[in-house]
């Protein structure tokens, strides 16, 4: 018996992946990741080569980010908590190009997405506090680090909270349309 169900989404390649577990008095013990499972279930990514952890506290907003080169995928679960999770497709030649899905990902329902290469990502915390888990395919290099601004009116995220608290970072970052050359695929593409 497989131990997630694994669905597709009408943006290509963005996953829900929601793992089976078993509980009993004790508590309840789940499988959060299986290598061979998801490639059995059409998950045909990489090598993962990097697990990042992240602790916030109730309305922190972090992103929205991607890569210069849109080359990595995430896999994305919470561990502790819940979070209102974005997920912005910025590949050109994709049926939802700049459009945006959002999920809740708790530590309840276990539900993990899986974003695919090309997808700008970003979360704001709900509960207390969050704890934010996301497997990696590609190495971090920050010289390839793109941050676009959370509150970009050409994606109209609508996001849960107001006032989010942001880093530095993500505060001052620019506008999509501002960001474009920064994304090779997009030569030529009009934004807005």
């Amino acid at each position: 018996m497989s131990q997630f169900h694994i669905s597709g989404t009408d943006v290509p390649g963005l996953l829900t992946i929601r793992p089976h577990p078993v509980a009993d008095d004790r508590g309840w013990f789940m499988r959060s990741f299986s290598a061979d499972e998801y490639m059995t279930a059409g998950i045909h990514q990489t090598a993962l080569v990097q697990e990042n952890h992240s602790r916030s506290r109730h309305g922190v907003l972090r992103g929205l980010h991607t890569r210069a080169e849109l080359s990595e995928a995430k896999l994305v679960r919470v561990a502790h908590g819940r979070v209102f999770d974005v997920v912005v497709d910025l590949r050109p030649g994709s049926p939802t190009f700049l459009q945006w899905r959002s999920f809740v990902l708790d530590d309840e329902e276990h539900l993990q997405v899986r974003i695919p290469a090309g997808c700008a990502h970003g979360f704001q915390v709900l509960s207390e506090t969050a704890d934010v888990c996301y497997k990696v395919d590609a190495p971090y290099d920050k010289s390839l680090d793109v941050t676009i601004a959370w509150d970009d009116p050409l994606l109209g995220i609508t996001w849960p909270l107001g006032n989010p608290v942001l880093s530095e970072r993500d505060r001052k970052a620019p506008p999509l349309s501002a960001v474009r050359d920064y994304l090779p695929e997009w030569f030529g593409t009009s934004v807005g």
